[in-house]
């Protein structure tokens, strides 16, 4: 522990911190900005919806290049280049929001270098410590999506659609300056990674990089984590809307039914593993929020009801990430990016789809559009492969 607290290291892993909190902050903005953001467009649920997938094409592309070739990278260097993606597009989306739907894939691609990335330094470079560093990490970006809903209603009016961009401007600075940061520290430190010798990690990551890919594991993988982002994408994007039109609770007030559903995951994530194995906390986390979430939807209750079941929520569901890259790391450890990249496709298809589709069925029935990703957890957790 003592190494891992020490110079560049602790600089390392501050600004991993940083990235993800900036991440979270960034992709949850969404769902708390989407009623001004669709006022300043000029578009509908769908065509809202349709920006995310927009995104997605950017992160379907990131998955499958660092899925094959990450394992060639000095992935702090990477990761910085994903960071700097991430800040020029909320600069850009800031400086010129009319084209913000083209400037989300560039912000695809950096949110999702920064996600996988990240999962893969940490087991790289902190490989001894990866089960207790992991959650710390992921709690950051529980973080940073639980201030982005205080956060974007603090900058953003619905009487001025155009303030939708304020928000992604702030972020996009911080992320340049963090990204920067990023690099120096990566070249600093280098000798003291396993990133020394590239020239080693390339000759044995051109041996069949594509080798994982090729058992039933990994496609279960996928389907577990495609099944548990579409739940929570589903819910991020659309809770805040599904609040202000079915519960009658206004723009200020809904925002932060996201933060209280990721106050639960912050406080939870980073103690979860040392009482129970991780196969069992990700399983029984997703079935135990499919039963909360039912209750929210089913049952009628006063907003400081609301805010509280779906902080409870939070507290398990929100691990469920980093416990699930955390197994596959650890059913194939050498190749660390490939097995991050299987849970980013994941993310990335959910991303694709989630969105745009539950923003057609909110056009008819926000309750049924809510209602329908119910099944995603449980089929989530039904799909985890065994362990060998």
């Amino acid at each position: 522990m003592k190494n891992l607290l020490s110079g560049g290291r602790l600089a390392l892993l501050l600004l991993c911190f940083a990235g993800f909190a900036l991440y979270g902050m960034y992709y949850n903005s969404f769902g708390a900005n989407a009623e001004v953001t669709m006022a300043y467009l000029g578009i509908d649920e769908v065509r809202n919806g349709a920006i995310m997938s927009v995104q997605s094409v950017g992160c379907l592309a990131v998955a499958v290049f660092l899925g094959l070739f990450g394992e060639r990278l000095n992935k702090i260097l990477a990761l910085a280049v994903g960071l700097g993606l991430l800040g020029a597009a909320g600069l850009c989306i800031g400086l010129m929001p009319w084209l913000a739907g083209g400037f989300s894939l560039v912000a695809g691609l950096g949110f999702i270098s920064i996600d996988l990335l990240t999962n893969s330094v940490v087991a790289d470079v902190f490989q001894g410590n990866k089960n207790r560093v992991l959650p710390y990490v992921h709690a950051f970006y529980g973080g940073g999506a639980m201030l982005a809903p205080v956060f974007v209603t603090a900058l953003v009016s619905p009487e001025r659609p155009e303030s939708f961009a304020l928000p992604y401007l702030i972020i996009g600075m911080a992320a340049r300056a963090a990204a920067a940061a990023l690099a120096v520290t990566g070249v600093r430190i280098r000798g003291g990674t396993p990133y020394a010798d590239m020239s080693e990690i390339r000759r044995r990551a051109r041996q069949n990089p594509a080798e994982i890919f090729k058992e039933s594991r990994a496609w279960l993988f996928l389907l577990s984590g495609f099944m548990n982002l579409a739940f929570q994408t589903g819910l991020t994007t659309w809770l805040p809307r599904y609040c202000s039109e079915v519960r009658d609770i206004g723009f200020t007030a809904s925002g932060p039914m996201v933060t209280a559903y990721f106050t639960g995951a912050l406080v939870l994530s980073p103690l979860a593993y040392a009482k129970l194995g991780v196969r069992r906390f990700y399983r029984g986390s997703l079935l135990t929020s499919a039963v909360l979430y039912v209750l929210f939807l089913l049952l009628p209750m006063p907003y400081w009801a609301v805010a509280g079941v779906i902080g409870v929520m939070g507290l398990p569901q929100g691990a469920t990430v980093p416990t699930l890259v955390i197994i596959c790391c650890d059913a194939f450890p050498e190749r660390t990016a490939s097995a991050s990249s299987i849970i980013v496709f994941g993310v990335s298809l959910a991303s694709l789809v989630s969105p745009v589709l539950m923003g057609r069925i909110m056009q008819d029935s926000p309750q049924a559009a809510m209602l329908s990703i119910t099944a995603c957890t449980v089929i989530a957790a039904l799909s985890l492969p065994r362990s060998k």
